[in-house]
């Protein structure tokens, strides 16, 4: 697939680039696109009607070593079973150091798809709320019920 892609005259892979603009109207769709380079941060702007992001082929983790959380061989962080001991079972989207989360194109094991980091991040709020809940920790904006006062 890389070898198809690189010798495919109408598909430009750009690295280090983010993109920064959509251009378009809901009625014609997508028109155009606007990137930056993040190491010359030089901009530029196209017509363009299709787009496939692909994004967390590199895990950029690496800035955890040393931290306590298990990363796999790749660098992508490693959660629930992967990380499974005899002291604890870890939420799904737990890593091996309790009560930190990962989700996304960062974890081991997920799709690589935006959709799915989406559906990771809703999910990993009622886990957060079970752990909070096994901790006997409210979850934060949460309020407790007062006892009324007696009249004195």
């Amino acid at each position: 697939l890389i070898d198809r892609i690189a010798a495919s005259p109408n598909i430009a892979v750009l690295c280090d680039t983010e993109i920064v603009g959509l251009l378009g109207t809901p009625d014609q769709g997508l028109q155009g696109v606007r990137w930056r380079n993040r190491r010359t941060r030089g901009e530029e702007q196209h017509a363009i009607a299709h787009l496939f992001l692909f994004t967390g082929a590199d895990p950029a983790a690496s800035w955890l070593t040393g931290c306590g959380i298990p990363l796999d061989e790749k660098g992508f962080i490693r959660t629930g079973a992967d990380v499974r001991s005899t002291e604890r079972a870890p939420l799904p989207l737990e890593t091996g150091v309790e009560g930190i989360f990962a989700v996304g194109d960062v974890r081991c094991g997920s799709v690589k798809r935006v959709g799915a980091a989406i559906g990771e991040g809703a999910a990993v709020v009622a886990q957060l709320h079970t752990f909070l809940a096994r901790r006997g920790s409210a979850p934060a904006g949460a309020t407790r019920a007062a006892a009324p006062r007696s009249a004195s």
